[in-house]
C-alpha cells in the first residue's frame, strides 16, 4: 500500500470513531435530557425491553420504577441500544411486544456463592448466589442459567449455652439477567442447628409442643426443614450443660428458591 494509501486509511478510521464516539453522546445525552418520572421504553442489545418510570440516570445504570410498588429495574447503561418515551398511542402496540410473566411459587434451583456461617455472619450481609438451570417456559428459555442472584441475611443467631440451637435465614431480592437487574420477591430460606444432646428440649422445660416449621426446603434432602424449639423454656434459668452446633452453609451449596410475586419480562 503506499504512503497515500496509508494515509486515506487512517482519515477514514478516525472518521468512523468519531461518527461511533458521536452517536454515543448523543444516546447518553437523550437519556440525560429525559426527565425524572417520565415513562419510557428501553431496548437493551440482546432484545430485552424494559418499560417504566424514570427514576435515575447514573454513568453505569439506568434505574426505572417497576409495576409493582417499590420495585425497580436496572438496565447497564453500555448495552442500552433504544431509550423512547412512551407516547399514549404506544400503549395500543403491545402486540409487537412478547410478554412473558413468570408466576409465583416458581421454584428456582440457585447455587449458593456466599459462604455463611451462624458465629460469623451478621444481618443485612450481602447474600450471592446462581442460576443452577435456567428457568424455561413453554420450551422457551426464559432465564438463562448462571443468571445471578442477590439479597441479604435478615436474621442470625449464633449458638450458647443458654439456647443451645443456632439460627440462620436469609433472602434473594434482586435477579441479574444479562444486562438487566429485577426487584424479585423469595420466600426467605430458614435453618436451625440441631439439638446436641436428645434431652435438652427436657433441660429447658419445653413441652410436647415443641417445634415450629421455619424451614425451607434446600437441595432436596430430608430434614433440611428443621423444627424450631418453642414453649415454657425461656425464663426458666435452666442452662443447657453443653454448646450447641453452629450453621454451616458452604459456598456452592444448592438451594431450592420460591418465587413470592410474578416476574414479568418483555423481549422484541
Amino acid at each position: 500500500m503506499t504512503r497515500v494509501g496509508r494515509q486515506h486509511r487512517a482519515v477514514l478510521g478516525s472518521v468512523a470513531i468519531a461518527l461511533a464516539l458521536s452517536a454515543a453522546c448523543a444516546r447518553a445525552e437523550a437519556i440525560d435530557e429525559i426527565p425524572a418520572g417520565t415513562e419510557v421504553t428501553v431496548v437493551t442489545q440482546d432484545g430485552t425491553l424494559v418499560r417504566g418510570k424514570l427514576a435515575k440516570v447514573e454513568a453505569d445504570v439506568v434505574t426505572l420504577s417497576g409495576e409493582r410498588p417499590n420495585a425497580t429495574t436496572e438496565v447497564s447503561r453500555n448495552h442500552i441500544a433504544e431509550v423512547t418515551r412512551v407516547k399514549p398511542a404506544d400503549r395500543d402496540r403491545e402486540a409487537v411486544v412478547r410478554t412473558i410473566t413468570i408466576p409465583d411459587n416458581t421454584v428456582l434451583d440457585v447455587t449458593l456463592g456466599t459462604a455463611l456461617a451462624s458465629d460469623r455472619s451478621r444481618v443485612e450481609e450481602r447474600v450471592r448466589g446462581t442460576l443452577a438451570s435456567p428457568v424455561v417456559l413453554d420450551g422457551a428459555t426464559i432465564i438463562p442459567a448462571g443468571s445471578t442472584l442477590t439479597g441479604h441475611v435478615t436474621h442470625v443467631d449464633d449458638s450458647d449455652k443458654v439456647k443451645g440451637r443456632a439460627e440462620l435465614a436469609f433472602r434473594f431480592t434482586r435477579l441479574t439477567a444479562g444486562s438487566v437487574t429485577y426487584d424479585i420477591d423469595t420466600k426467605p430460606l430458614s435453618f436451625v442447628a440441631e439439638s446436641t444432646k436428645k434431652d435438652d428440649a427436657v433441660k429447658i422445660g419445653v413441652g410436647t409442643a415443641a417445634g415450629a416449621l421455619i424451614g425451607a426446603i434446600s437441595g432436596g434432602k430430608k430434614g433440611a426443614a428443621i423444627g424450631s424449639a418453642i414453649g415454657a423454656g425461656a425464663g426458666t434459668g435452666v442452662v443447657l450443660a453443653t454448646d450447641g452446633k453452629e450453621i454451616r452453609l458452604a459456598e456452592g451449596r444448592k438451594l431450592k428458591v420460591s418465587l413470592t410475586n410474578p416476574l414479568t419480562i418483555r423481549t422484541k
